[in-house]
C-alpha cells in the first residue's frame, strides 16, 4: 500500500526537485488538466474540489503536482503510471493530502522522450467507502422546509429554487439568513447517526456559497456540541471537504452523532446557500 506524506513541506521539496527535473533532455512528460469523479446512485453528487495529483511512477512517489502542471517521467518506454486526487483537508491550502476515499487512478503509458501526454482521469470512491444515507442530501426532492435537515436555532431554512442561486443553475438548494431580531440559525441532521470512533476517518463534503462565515460540526450524544471547522466567506460556489474524525472520536464516545451547521450574524444581509451534502466514512 502506498505511504501517503500528508504535509505541505513535501509539497514545497518535491516543486523545487521537479523544476530541476523538468530542465532534463531525458524527460517525457504528463499534464492532467481536467479531473471527473464517478458517483453511483446511492453516493450522493459527483461534484468535486480536487486541486493536485499525487504522483507515482513504477509506484515510486515523485511529487504533487497541481492541476495542469507537467509531471517528468524520466527515460523513455513503457511505466506503470498512479494519480491520487489531492484536496485541500478542511479547505486549507497548507493541509494538502491525497483524499483516501478517491480510488487511485492506475495506468501504463509508453513513454517517448520529449513528448507530452494529457491525461484526463476520472475517480471513483473506494469500495469501502460508506455513505450514510440520513446525510445524502441534494435537496432536489425537498418542498418548502422538507429535507434530512431540520432547523434548531431561531430561524428557519429554505428549499429554494431560484436558477441565479441554487448550485449549478439547476434543482433546488437549501438557504438560510440572520436578522438582527432573530440573530442565530442553527440546522442538524434529523436522523442521529452511529458513526465509527477510534480515529475512523469521517468527512462531511459540501457545496456552499455565503457572504459570512459558519460552523460545521457535530453533536456527541444529542448534547455534546462540538465544533470542526468555521467555514469562510465565498461568493461564488464552492467546494469543501470537512473532516470530522476528531469530533467524532474524541473522547468521551457516543452512540449516536448529528450534523449541525451554524451561524451568527456578521453582516448586514447575511446569506448562506448549501447543496450536494453527504457524509463519508469507512
Amino acid at each position: 500500500m502506498y505511504k501517503f506524506l500528508i504535509f505541505s513541506l513535501v509539497f514545497l521539496a518535491f516543486s523545487s526537485c521537479n523544476k530541476e527535473k523538468l530542465k532534463s533532455p531525458d524527460a517525457a512528460f504528463l499534464v492532467v488538466n481536467n479531473v471527473n469523479v464517478f458517483t453511483t446512485s446511492t453516493q450522493g453528487s459527483n461534484s468535486h474540489k480536487i486541486t493536485d495529483i499525487w504522483y507515482y511512477v513504477d509506484d515510486n512517489f515523485k511529487g504533487v503536482f497541481p492541476l495542469g502542471s507537467p509531471m517528468p517521467v524520466l527515460g523513455s518506454g513503457n511505466s506503470k503510471i498512479t494519480f491520487f486526487a489531492g484536496i485541500k483537508n478542511n479547505g486549507i491550502s497548507t493541509t494538502r493530502l491525497p483524499y483516501e476515499f478517491y480510488q487511485a487512478h492506475t495506468f501504463n503509458q509508453n513513454f517517448e522522450v520529449g513528448k507530452t501526454y494529457s491525461v484526463n482521469p476520472t475517480f471513483q470512491y473506494v469500495s469501502s467507502s460508506v455513505f450514510p444515507t440520513e446525510v445524502i442530501d441534494n435537496f432536489d426532492s425537498g418542498t418548502g422546509t422538507g429535507t434530512k435537515f431540520v432547523s434548531v436555532g431561531d430561524n428557519p431554512f429554505y428549499i429554494i429554487s431560484d436558477v441565479n442561486q441554487v448550485f449549478g443553475g439547476l434543482g433546488k438548494s437549501l438557504y438560510f439568513t440572520m436578522t438582527d431580531a432573530k440573530p442565530e440559525t442553527k440546522i442538524k441532521t434529523t436522523t442521529p447517526l452511529n458513526l465509527p470512533v477510534g480515529g475512523a476517518t469521517v468527512y462531511l463534503e459540501l457545496n456552499y456559497k455565503c457572504n459570512q462565515a459558519f460552523d460545521v460540526g457535530v453533536i456527541a450524544g444529542g448534547v455534546d456540541e462540538r465544533l470542526s471547522l468555521t467555514i469562510n466567506p465565498s461568493a461564488t460556489w464552492n467546494k469543501i471537504y470537512v473532516q470530522l474524525t476528531a469530533a467524532v472520536s474524541t473522547q468521551p464516545t457516543y452512540l449516536f452523532y448529528e450534523i449541525y451547521m451554524k451561524a451568527t450574524k456578521q453582516t448586514e444581509s447575511p446569506e448562506i446557500y448549501l447543496d450536494n451534502v453527504k457524509l463519508v466514512t469507512r
